[in-house]
């Protein structure tokens, strides 16, 4: 069967090891991000200079193309870089950011009712059981969430008989969350009340008018929840948990039947991820307004995601094989 998988649905080689995990990584394609797509951005800086002359002059014709993303927030910051500094039309792309929950953008990928999707998680989790997609980019391999609890309950064992919330069933603080909970010996179906809320201010808003008694919390949301008192129970990349958040899914149609397009869309993404990995004060700037935080905010929120970047939008091996345990 995993031979079947391989061979088949992922289109691997022989020259990847014989076991599952590392077929998956080969079939992840970041590997190939690192020899296809740097190779591409370098060689296509020339190119890109040539377009920005040409869109300023009116002459270059350019192409729709709609992203599916999980709302203005720190995972899509690549993408806002990229798009507030011209580096998408200077490759001729008229790009869309479209906010929605990650379960309707894997979807909305799928269906072909966008090109690509900004939710990793989800897209390596329906690919690993056969869609036909694949991981081009990763912004973060690592968790920045935290389980915030009211300042009562001591620890994650205190937990049994509260409600908890996350965004949603499958989610990245749903998986994080249910992995804490039974290495606390803490039964995740019995022991408690697992809740799916949305998005991050509406979980705080919940803690803070005592609806539930403790969320799984992003940045800025779980900063809020410092300094309001609330009791942090676990710091997940504390924890050497390996997770994709932020990135590029495409299916694999998209890649065979307008791979120019996909090539264009990738490198000024990567442009766009240098940019904010390397210069932070120009960085500060793109987020104050985009993310709706003040600049205070905005420079501590990137100060803390910034340890959880990856290096150059790929993954190593070993958090291949981490990622792909986590989601199976």
């Amino acid at each position: 069967m995993r031979d079947h998988l391989r061979r088949d649905r992922f289109g691997l080689t022989a020259q990847r090891n014989a076991s599952y995990i590392a077929s998956v990584g080969a079939y992840m394609a970041i590997h190939r991000c690192r020899s296809v797509w740097l190779n591409a951005l370098l060689g296509g800086l020339c190119c890109w200079i040539g377009a920005v002359a040409l869109a300023r002059a009116g002459e270059v014709q350019m192409k729709k193309v709609r992203v599916a993303i999980p709302g203005y927030t720190i995972a899509v910051l690549s993408q806002l870089a990229a798009k507030a500094n011209g580096y998408y039309t200077a490759e001729g792309l008229d790009v869309e950011l479209i906010a929605m929950r990650a379960p309707t953008a894997n979807l909305a990928v799928l269906s072909g009712n966008v090109e690509f999707s900004a939710v990793p998680l989800a897209g390596l989790t329906t690919a690993l059981r056969g869609a036909p997609l694949k991981l081009l980019f990763c912004q973060f391999d690592k968790p920045q969430h935290s389980l915030y609890a009211r300042p009562e309950i001591a620890d994650v064992r205190g937990l049994r008989g509260k409600k908890v919330a996350v965004a949603g069933v499958g989610t990245i603080d749903d998986m994080l969350l249910r992995e804490a909970l039974v290495a606390q010996r803490v039964d995740p179906a019995r022991d408690l009340t697992i809740l799916a809320m949305g998005a991050a201010d509406t979980r705080f808003s919940a803690l803070v008018s005592g609806a539930i008694d403790a969320s799984v919390l992003i940045a800025p949301m779980s900063f809020y929840a410092q300094d309001q008192g609330f009791r942090e129970l676990a710091a997940f990349q504390e924890l050497g948990y390996v997770l994709p958040s932020g990135g590029i899914v495409a299916r694999d149609e998209t890649l065979r039947v307008d791979s120019p397009a996909a090539e264009k869309f990738v490198r000024a993404t990567l442009m766009g991820f240098l940019y904010m990995r390397d210069n932070r004060a120009g960085t500060l700037k793109i987020m104050s307004p985009m993310l709706k935080i003040d600049e205070s905010t905005a420079a501590k929120l990137y100060d803390s995601s910034r340890p959880t970047l990856t290096q150059d939008g790929t993954v190593s091996g070993d958090a291949e094989k981490k990622m792909t345990a986590m989601v199976m």
